[in-house]
C-alpha cells in the first residue's frame, strides 16, 4: 500500500509515499542496508526499556495528570459524564507529548521533532476516540431514557468507531511524533492500512493499559497513575514494528551495547 522512499529511506528519513512494487523492493532493501527497516525493529525493542527508564520524569508527569484530571472530573461531573475521557486526553497532551520525545531520544539518532507537532499529534490521536467514546454515552444515555431505537445503534456504531481510531492511533502517534518530514494526513493514512493489516500489537497495547486503568478503578486507585505511562510505553513498542512492516522507515538508531563475548 505504501513504501518508503529509497533514496531518503537509505538515511533514515525516509517519505511514506506509495510506489509501485520494484520501488517497493528498492526501498526496503534500502532500509535494511541502513539499519532502518522492517530488520531493525528488534533492535528497537530492545533499546525501549532503557529508553523508557530514561523517561521516567515525563512519564510520571503524564500518570499525575491524567490521574488529577479524572479525579476533578469524577468529583465536579461524575465518574461516568461522558466529558471525563475528554478532560483526561486535555490534561495529558502535552505531557505524552512530552514523553513521547524523549522516549524517541533514548532510542533514535535525530533531534527531537517540535513539541507542537507532538502535541498536536497526541491531541488528534486521543482527542478522537474520546469524542467518539463520549458521543456513543451521551447517545446511550439518550437511548436509556427515551427508548428511541436508533439511539443504541448509534451508540453502538460510535463506539466501535472509537475502538478502531484507537487501534489506528496507538501507531500513527508515535509515528508521527518522531517523523515530521511528512504530513499527520500521510501518516494517518499509512498507519491506519498498517494497523488494520497488523492489529494483534496495537490490540494489545490498548488491552495492557485498559487493564491497568479497570484495576485502578476497582480495585487500588493509585494505579491509575500508570495507565498513561503505560500506553504510552506500549504504543511505542506496538507502533514501529507494524509501521515497519508497513515500509516506513525507522530513523536512524542510537548506537547499541556491544555485543558480549559469544554474542553475534
Amino acid at each position: 500500500m505504501s513504501a518508503v522512499d529509497a533514496g531518503a529511506g537509505a538515511a533514515g528519513s525516509g517519505a511514506l509515499a506509495p510506489t509501485g512494487p520494484e520501488g517497493a523492493a528498492a526501498a526496503t532493501a534500502a532500509a535494511r542496508a541502513a539499519g532502518s527497516g522492517p530488520a531493525a525493529v528488534d533492535p528497537v525493542l530492545r533499546r525501549l526499556p532503557a529508553a523508557a527508564w530514561r523517561a521516567l520524569a515525563p512519564l510520571g508527569v503524564t500518570g499525575a495528570a491524567g490521574l488529577a484530571a479524572w479525579a476533578f472530573g469524577a468529583a465536579l461531573l461524575g465518574p461516568g459524564s461522558p466529558a471525563v475521557p475528554v478532560l483526561v486526553v486535555a490534561a495529558c497532551a502535552t505531557p505524552a507529548a512530552w514523553a513521547l520525545g524523549a522516549l524517541h531520544e533514548g532510542l533514535f539518532d535525530r533531534p527531537r521533532v517540535r513539541l507542537r507537532r507532538r502535541v498536536l499529534a497526541v491531541t488528534l490521536g486521543a482527542g478522537a476516540p474520546a469524542l467518539l467514546l463520549a458521543w456513543a454515552q451521551l447517545v446511550g444515555a439518550v437511548a436509556t431514557a427515551a427508548e428511541v431505537p436508533l439511539f443504541p445503534v448509534l451508540a453502538l456504531a460510535a463506539g466501535l468507531a472509537a475502538v478502531v481510531l484507537s487501534v489506528v492511533a496507538v501507531v500513527a502517534v508515535p509515528v508521527a511524533a518522531a517523523r515530521d518530514d511528512v504530513s499527520l494526513r500521510t501518516v494517518a493514512v499509512v498507519c491506519a492500512v498498517a494497523a488494520l493489516r497488523r492489529p494483534l500489537g496495537p490490540v494489545g497495547a490498548l488491552a495492557a493499559a485498559a487493564a491497568v486503568a479497570w484495576l485502578g478503578l476497582t480495585w487500588f486507585g493509585g494505579l491509575l497513575l500508570l495507565a498513561a505511562p503505560v500506553l504510552i510505553v506500549l504504543s511505542v513498542a506496538a507502533a514501529w514494528p507494524v509501521a515497519a512492516a508497513a515500509g516506513v522507515a525507522l530513523p536512524p538508531l542510537i548506537p547499541g551495547r556491544r555485543p558480549a563475548r559469544g554474542e553475534s
